[in-house]
């Protein structure tokens, strides 16, 4: 039996079920350690947004939905709630400068348009705001955990274009974003 066939028996009733499927990977807890592996996503059960979303897409097309990761260029922190329960440091990151940032979600074709499937938060998050989309139940686009600025089309090597992307930034893009998604992952491995 695959892994992912071993991920989907543990998660579902019904196979093919795609909002079980979406909220089993979704409720993986959140971490940014730069591990984008859907195997070791599982075996960890953690894992960063790329990773989450490579999976999710990886297991929905494992049951015949078409389905790609979509890149997008966003400030993240502008999606995420500061609250009061964050270090201070954290919490100023997400209010100050921006944090340049490319982010994924799922695009899963259902009929003749496309479903936008944001699964990178999880549930622990919902006492502080977070856009979890714990209640999305199949129908419509799911709250994205950033805005984008632009998207890019879908590409099947992520991993690899993520490290291409990141190089567009310039050091101090770079280094900002290493600080604030280390700070976020420590935040969250608390909860």
């Amino acid at each position: 039996m695959s892994t992912y066939s071993k991920f989907l028996s543990t998660h579902l009733k019904e196979p093919g079920d795609v909002p079980a499927i979406y909220h089993a990977v979704r409720n993986i807890p959140y971490g940014s350690t730069g591990e984008r592996d859907p195997l070791k996503v599982i075996a960890n059960n953690l894992g960063s947004c790329s990773g989450k979303h490579i999976l999710l897409r990886d297991v929905l097309r494992a049951t015949g939905r078409e389905a790609e990761v979509i890149t997008m260029f966003t400030h993240f922190n502008r999606g995420v709630p500061a609250h009061t329960a964050m270090p201070e440091d954290l919490r100023a990151m997400i209010e100050g400068e921006t944090v340049c940032d490319f982010h994924h979600y799922v695009r899963m074709r259902r009929d003749e348009d496309w479903v936008r499937l944001d699964a990178t938060w999880h549930d622990a998050l919902i006492p502080y705001r977070f856009p979890v989309n714990n209640a999305w139940k199949g129908q419509g686009d799911t709250i994205l955990a950033a805005q984008p600025i632009r998207e890019y089309p879908p590409v099947e090597d992520l991993a690899a274009w993520k490290i291409e992307l990141l190089t567009q930034l310039t050091p101090e893009q770079r280094q900002l974003r290493e600080r604030f998604f280390r700070r976020l992952t420590e935040w969250m491995m608390t909860l």
